[in-house]
């Protein structure tokens, strides 16, 4: 379990995004080239453990995870994108495999272009902290 999995499960499961957005084209990961449009990627930037002497059974661990917004237009990239933060930003989710999940915006990146794929793009970070079992 991770970040990814804990922004995917809040981003679909959001009525408004998945109006926009079906949850198919909301992944972990690259999208596969063809991918039809709006859709989301949900990828981890990095990702921190506290390593303490003496541990035990489990770890807190914060992950960066960037969701880029792909759409075929700027009105649509702007609406995919605010319906993203509404979905995930300031929650505390239920996630299996791990707990006392807490996820945080931090950072929206730049807007950027595919011209050759006429592709609008933008990036929003958040940090999701979680413990996990070692």
């Amino acid at each position: 379990m991770n970040g990814v999995v804990a922004i995917r499960q809040l981003l679909i499961a959001d009525a408004a995004l998945t109006a926009l957005v079906p949850a198919t084209r909301i992944q972990g990961g690259v999208l596969p080239q063809g991918t039809a449009l709006p859709s989301v990627s949900i990828t981890t930037v990095s990702g921190v453990d506290r390593n303490i002497p003496s541990p035990g059974a489990t770890r807190h661990v914060t992950d960066r995870i960037q969701a880029t917004v792909l759409a075929a237009n700027y009105p649509s990239l702007l609406a995919v994108m605010d319906a993203v933060k509404k979905a995930s930003a300031d929650k505390f989710p239920t996630v299996s495999g791990i707990s006392n999940v807490v996820v945080h915006t931090d950072g929206e990146g730049p807007d950027f272009m595919d011209e050759t794929a006429s592709i609008y793009l933008r990036t929003q970070d958040f940090r999701v902290s979680y413990t996990e079992t070692r």
